[in-house]
């Protein structure tokens, strides 16, 4: 390739061989962008040297969700992200924290590969009811009651 009309072979090999990755390195590094997103240590346990405590991220759900209350600190399943576990008014909600502690991600995590929505699935975890802990005392019981199946009905009577 021929250097534009004007400009010196000599200046254009060392503006495009040696400047222009100097030029592209001090910005990115500037701006704190990433030049790659592969990590050479790929075995590194991000939680070995980060720590999120139960009060720091209490200090960040409230400047989000004021009336939360944290349950569970877990590493997220996106690597570089902690998973919290809230609750409010009896709801049970997941959000993931950078580690820089200044980002707050609220939204599900996709696995696009397996086709699976984690955020959905470990909500359905956290959420799920043992029926064997249901105190059916004064129920109305219809059917065998030693039926391998039972359908537990609620109902308002107000």
């Amino acid at each position: 390739m021929l250097p534009p009309a004007g400009v010196g072979m000599l200046y254009y090999f060392v503006m495009r061989k040696y400047i222009f990755p100097i030029f592209v390195f001090v910005a990115a590094s500037m701006l704190n962008v990433p030049l790659s997103y592969g990590s050479s240590n790929a075995d590194h346990e991000c939680t070995k040297c980060h720590k999120l405590t139960s009060d720091e991220a209490q200090n960040i759900l409230q400047g989000g969700i004021p009336a939360s209350k944290v349950l569970e600190i877990n590493p997220g399943p996106v690597k570089g992200v902690w998973e919290i576990v809230f609750e409010v008014r009896g709801q049970k909600g997941i959000v993931y924290v950078g580690l820089s502690k200044e980002l707050l991600v609220s939204g599900d995590i996709l696995d696009l590969k397996a086709r699976r929505n984690l955020t959905a699935e470990r909500l359905s975890n956290l959420n799920r009811i043992d029926i064997s802990q249901i105190p059916l005392d004064g129920a109305i019981v219809m059917g065998d009651e030693n039926a391998p199946k039972k359908v537990i009905v609620f109902t308002d009577p107000d």
